[in-house]
C-alpha cells in the first residue's frame, strides 16, 4: 500500500504539443475557479500555430507540477541575452507561476522554481527575474524565502495592444 506522501509527491513535466490540450485545462482551472472533469480533460484539440511555435523556441520553458496524475500548477519561463552589461548573457524571467489553492503550501512552487534556477544555469543567465504583485503577500513571501530580493529602483510597467 502505498504512503501518504507518495500518494502525493509532485513532479514535473515539461508542456509539449502533446500534452498541451491538458495544460490547456489547466490554464482554465485558473481563469474559471473549477477544474475541468476527467472526462474533459481528455479531448483531444488542435493546438494553436502561435502555441507550437511558443513550445518550439529554444529559449522558452512551459512546466507543469503534477500530483496524482492531475496538472496543478505551473511555471512559463522566458531567457532574454542581454548584448552589453552581461555581454550576451542576460536574466531568465518566470512570466508566470501559478500553483491551485488546494495544492499550495505542499511544495509545488518551490519545485517550479527550482526548475527555474536549472533553466537559467543551462542557458548561462546571470539571474532571474519576476514580477509580483503587490497585493499577493503569500508570493512576495515564497519569493523572500527563496532568496529573491525586492528592488526600490523598478517599476512594472504594461501596456495592453
Amino acid at each position: 500500500m502505498a504512503t501518504e506522501s507518495a500518494k502525493n509527491e509532485i513532479h514535473l513535466c515539461r508542456i509539449n504539443t502533446v500534452n498541451y490540450p491538458l495544460f490547456a485545462n489547466l490554464v482554465a482551472w485558473r481563469l474559471n475557479g473549477e477544474e475541468a472533469s476527467s472526462t474533459e480533460a481528455c479531448i483531444p484539440s488542435d493546438v494553436p500555430a502561435a502555441v507550437r511555435s511558443a513550445l518550439a523556441r529554444p529559449d522558452y520553458w512551459l512546466f507543469t507540477a503534477v500530483c496524482q496524475a492531475r496538472m496543478i500548477g505551473w511555471i512559463s519561463l522566458y531567457y532574454l541575452p542581454k548584448v552589453g552589461k552581461y555581454n550576451g548573457h542576460g536574466h531568465l524571467y518566470v512570466d508566470e507561476l501559478w500553483v491551485a489553492p488546494a495544492f499550495r503550501q505542499h511544495g509545488a512552487a518551490k519545485l517550479l522554481m527550482k526548475q527555474a534556477e536549472t533553466c537559467a544555469l543551462s542557458c548561462g543567465a546571470v539571474g532571474i527575474r519576476l514580477y509580483v504583485n503587490t497585493e499577493n503577500p503569500e508570493a512576495q513571501a515564497l519569493y523572500a524565502a527563496l532568496g529573491y530580493e525586492g528592488s526600490s529602483t523598478a517599476f512594472f510597467k504594461e501596456k495592453h495592444l
